[in-house]
């Protein structure tokens, strides 16, 4: 049984790891990360935050493959629904600069006053679908 967990924590590892360097190499080939990272004043702390966005990966890996069961009831929801509404927003709002979506869009489609809330529904639905996502994996 020993031996099982160890080749199971093994193979979260290797996944995580697998995972976490495809993302970084997306990321750092069109040059989101250091934008992100640019705007937010947190240059000094890239290594670390680098090492944290790994280790997350990991333990999310180790969290499906062992079936962890994490009670976080309403309030813990509410709590990580926000974390990852928070990094996905700013991941999306690094990667829409550097690809110039914003203006091209604005133009594009004559909404330049509508963008706040066309901002506030995609976060909105970030939220929603975080939420029906935890719900369904069952770790609500």
């Amino acid at each position: 049984m020993l031996i099982r967990h160890i080749c199971y924590a093994l193979v979260a590892f290797i996944g995580g790891a697998a995972i976490s360097s495809g993302y970084f190499a997306f990321i750092s080939l069109i040059g989101v990360f250091p934008k992100l990272a640019e705007k937010v004043k947190g240059n000094r702390h890239y290594m670390l935050v680098e090492c944290l966005l790994a280790y997350g990966a990991v333990a999310g890996n180790i969290v499906y493959i062992f079936n962890i069961r994490i009670p976080l009831a309403i309030p813990g929801l509410a709590f990580v629904t926000l974390l990852g509404g928070i990094f996905t927003g700013c991941l999306v709002g690094a990667l829409a600069e550097v690809l110039n979506v914003f203006p091209i869009v604005s133009r594009r489609f004559s909404i330049r006053r509508y963008i706040p809330y066309i901002i506030y529904m995609v976060a909105a639905g970030k939220l929603v679908g975080s939420v029906l996502g935890l719900i369904s994996t069952g770790l609500v």
